[in-house]
């Protein structure tokens, strides 16, 4: 793979290959940041099993702002493994990318708007996009999908389960396919974390409407795609 990154910011920036084995001149480390108008070219192959893995900026003190303002996107790696899983694919291989974020009057992002204390504690939003749309809806098919979940907020952490109680198919999560799909009730994901639904949408009848939607939760009680995890408060 062969990048050439042109920055046409005001402020310097840099691209991290966030999940990719890479070299270190590839990785997009702070002191690779490059000046307004100036290129890096990234010359790497792709080592990673196939999964959902997702690139962000990463300049010293600027990657929550320039993450924020929309630098991000999702890096989809196939290979023959994945090939012979006969996974849903095309139209029915969903990425869905979550952010919260903050508009004022004028329908402008807001970032950090308490200063000190959201950099101590984490900017929270208090709108949720998927896919950068509020309000988010999507019409389905009555057939199995595959749902990539990005969480590319800056610091909400997410504890996802569908509102009727039907358990989560988890087929993936940050480091790829699972050997086998498992069952969870519900799932936490944290900033830049990823995990992979199956889900079939015939169980369903045609007009019903079915939300994913993020539980409220507390430092302990939280659990991650495969186990407990030991994060700090959140929920949405």
């Amino acid at each position: 793979m062969r990048v050439h990154l042109e920055n046409g910011l005001t402020e310097r920036t840099i691209v991290h290959w966030h999940g990719l084995h890479v070299p270190p001149e590839a990785d997009g480390h702070p002191m690779d940041a490059i000046e307004p108008g100036e290129t890096y070219t990234y010359d790497f192959q792709v080592r990673n099993r196939a999964g959902t893995y997702w690139f962000h900026p990463h300049p010293h003190t600027l990657t929550g702002p320039q993450v924020y303002r929309g630098l991000a996107g999702l890096f989809l790696v196939s290979d023959e493994e994945e090939a012979n899983a006969n996974l849903p694919s095309g139209e029915f291989d969903l990425p869905l990318v979550i952010q919260d974020r903050t508009f004022d009057w004028d329908n402008q992002l807001v970032y950090l708007p308490n200063g000190l204390m959201d950099r101590m504690m984490g900017f929270l939003g208090d709108r949720i996009l998927v896919n950068g749309k509020p309000d988010f809806e999507l019409a389905v098919s009555t057939r199995p999908y595959r749902l990539r979940l990005l969480n590319g907020s800056n610091s909400r952490i997410y504890k996802l389960a569908w509102d009727d109680g039907t358990p989560l198919i988890v087929i993936g999560t940050d480091g790829g396919l699972l050997e086998r799909p498992v069952q969870r009730e519900y799932v936490t994901l944290g900033p830049a974390e990823r995990v992979e639904l199956w889900v079939d949408f015939s169980r369903w009848p045609v007009g019903a409407e079915l939300r994913l939607k993020s539980l409220p939760f507390y430092g302990g009680d939280v659990m991650g795609p495969m186990g407990p995890g030991g994060m700090g408060p959140g929920g949405m």
